[in-house]
């Protein structure tokens, strides 16, 4: 019988690489130790070699190995890619940052491509992996082993997908397209603006989630400013800019991950009106039903992955087009003209099971994420607490499952609460078990020092709340902070 991670989460030593959720197919596998995620970073093989899954875009799941290593023969000079067209863009993407050859490779029978380069290349074949997300899925890996077709059809539960996700938004009328990934949504997206206007700077407002501004920073033309603070200032300082300099399009979260702040909407919007950018809105942290962003956007991404599907083994995202925006026909067209179905009818199917009680599910979830906020942002051994109900003039549910902690004495105290917390740990978000993550350390381990410059500490703890019994959530998170009691009052703090 799979393990219950509700009630038997993964959190100790010997966890190392398990998967999260207990699956075959799990986008997570765990880290259960400080110095497990610290090393992972660097590569230490002790700790990679253990991992029993991974999440997709940044390391090969087992079966996506097995698969790359019947293709190339090994697994250090290629990757598969769903179709040709996208192993297409990830052989230009290789050249363009300067491998010295690329190939494409067919894999018989099957849409699959791959991209065979030399193994000093490799890396820059994955980042085109990472970053723009068109990964092949463990599912679909799986069929090929097993000499079976993976199918990209307009099935019924295609259609159900993204009907719910058209009711969840309250737009009958607007055009869902699905992905591979949240990334592969919004380097979609970046793709049809591009595509209309090739030059023109991109703006990141606010301070997203990594691989988002790596796209605007790595790929053709990688024109683009950044705003990171994403406050009233870096408002004025957008809007100065936009007056100064033709704007392609303005990237943004709401809410911000990992800091959880909600940028101002109303006035992107009306900057956006005024100079004739669009305006790209990642809502994946407000699960889909918590804050209603369309009306603003011209374009919504979301990772389906996290909160719509909730339970952490299927990879997925979408784009939602605002049929009133005065952009709609134009990006309309540019999204058609290189879209294909790249999520599997077998992930499809998953997908539309695991969302049938998002709505419950995500209800359960911010009422017990407001809670545990509260109780944190009271606690003497917390420093910081970022959830959107600590913002002051808000109202008291619909805020989302997501929060981040600094402690007090950070370098001493967080390795100690980390190693003792008793939840899962490992990347993702938005499962139905409680996760938590050394964040800045997973995601900007190389950049550190940059990431703090943006008000991130290297010491965040990002914890995405399940749907645990919310009293039983706080003892375990008293006892890890009682942990660390004792090492503040050596030192006399």
């Amino acid at each position: 019988m799979p393990v219950d991670l509700l009630t038997s989460p993964r959190w100790k030593a010997e966890h190392l690489g398990l998967p999260m959720p207990d699956s075959l197919h799990a986008v997570s596998a765990c880290l259960p130790l400080w110095e497990h995620n610290i090393r992972y970073e660097e590569g230490d093989p002790a700790v990679v070699s253990q991992l029993k899954a991974a999440y997709p875009r940044f390391c090969l799941h087992p079966l996506v190995r097995q698969l790359c290593q019947k293709v190339f023969g090994n697994d250090t000079t290629g990757l598969i890619f769903p179709s040709q067209r996208s192993a297409t863009r990830a052989r230009d993407y290789a050249l363009y940052r300067g491998a010295r050859d690329a190939r494409l490779i067919s894999v018989h029978r099957y849409d699959a491509t791959g991209v065979q380069v030399h193994p000093d290349d490799l890396p820059k074949v994955r980042e085109y992996w990472q970053h723009a997300g068109e990964v092949i899925s463990s599912r679909v890996a799986e069929l090929i082993l097993q000499d079976k077709p993976a199918t990209y059809s307009a099935t019924s539960t295609r259609d159900a997908v993204k009907r719910r996700l058209r009711e969840l938004r309250k737009s009958e009328s607007g055009d869902v397209l699905l992905f591979p990934c949240g990334m592969s949504a919004i380097a979609a997206v970046w793709r049809a603006i591009r595509g209309a206007d090739p030059t023109s700077p991109s703006v990141q407002f606010g301070f997203p989630y990594v691989d988002t501004l790596k796209i605007q920073q790595r790929f053709s033309p990688a024109q683009y400013q950044f705003f990171p603070i994403g406050d009233s200032q870096d408002l004025a300082r957008l809007q100065q800019f936009a007056s100064q300099q033709t704007i392609s399009a303005v990237f943004c979260e709401a809410p911000t991950n990992p800091l959880l702040s909600m940028p101002d909407l109303q006035q992107l919007r009306t900057l956006a009106d005024r100079h004739g950018f669009l305006l790209v809105v990642d809502d994946t942290l407000a699960a889909c039903i918590n804050d209603d962003v369309l009306p603003y956007a011209d374009a919504v991404v979301t990772s389906l992955t996290k909160y719509f599907s909730g339970y952490g083994d299927v990879l997925a995202g979408s784009v939602t087009l605002n049929p009133r925006s005065r952009h709609y026909a134009a990006l309309r067209e540019g999204l058609a003209n290189d879209f294909e179905e790249l999520l599997s009818d077998s992930d499809v199917e998953v997908l539309e099971q695991n969302s049938r009680d998002v709505v419950r599910r995500v209800q359960t979830i911010n009422e017990s994420a407001n809670i545990l906020a509260a109780r944190l942002h009271s606690h003497p051994a917390v420093q910081n607490v970022y959830h959107p109900s600590l913002t002051p003039g808000t109202g008291p549910s619909g805020h989302g499952g997501l929060l981040s902690i600094v402690l007090r004495d950070a370098a001493l105290t967080t390795p100690v609460f980390f190693d003792n917390l008793e939840v899962c740990k490992g990347p993702n978000l938005g499962t139905n078990f409680t996760l938590c993550c050394p964040y800045t350390i997973l995601a900007h381990y190389h950049e550190l020092d940059f990431v703090e410059t943006c008000g991130v500490s290297r010491w965040l703890l990002r914890i995405s709340i399940g749907t645990e019994p919310v009293e039983e959530l706080w003892q375990r998170f008293e006892r890890a902070l009682n942990c660390v009691s004792p090492i503040r009052a050596r030192v006399g703090l």
